[in-house]
């Protein structure tokens, strides 16, 4: 079964985004099932309208990993991490991306079209994308941790009507 995955830019990530895409779709054998920027102009001014909807088809379960790239990652992942639920991280190295998952089961990574190369990122995002977080496997502690993650969200976020999973908070029963 593939992997089903969102990926959304700016108009500085456009290319890179174009150019990940094709390697998750060729490479990885993932299935992409929400890009909504079609062109640069597409991605002007609008990483919080992004990062809304990519929230929202991660919380509906349409699928559970997101890939943004922009000049460094890090604006949409501020925004993104306001939605209940979601947990999001720019990476700019392979350990930390993988650590990402591992640890914190993370559903979103920034990526940074200025700051590392194209061949780079793609190890990035073998990282992440290669090494699922597993609660059989996971330290306790990342598991405690993602339980007072969602307790949190519960006291200062919206849990919206329509979010179709526990969000990887703990595991699928």
């Amino acid at each position: 079964m593939k992997t089903k995955i969102a990926i959304a830019c700016d108009n500085i990530g456009f290319d890179t985004k174009e150019a990940i895409k094709d390697y998750l779709i060729n490479e990885k054998d993932a299935e992409v099932v929400f890009d909504p920027v079609q062109s640069p102009k597409d991605g002007e001014n609008t990483f919080a309208r992004l990062a809304d909807r990519m929230a929202e088809v991660i919380q509906k379960d349409k699928c559970r990993l997101g890939i943004y790239i922009c000049g460094t990652g890090i604006g949409f992942t501020c925004q993104v991490n306001k939605h209940w639920g979601i947990r999001a991280t720019a990476v700019t190295n392979p350990y930390s991306a993988q650590r990402a998952r591992l640890s914190n089961n993370v559903q979103i990574i920034g990526l940074g079209a200025r700051v590392n190369g194209l061949e780079y990122m793609k190890q990035v995002v073998d990282a992440w994308y290669d090494n699922p977080f597993d609660f059989e496997t996971a330290r306790e502690n990342s598991k405690k941790n993602l339980l007072k993650a969602e307790e949190d969200d519960n006291k200062s976020l919206v849990k919206p009507d329509y979010v179709a999973w526990n969000m990887g908070f703990r595991p699928e029963k």
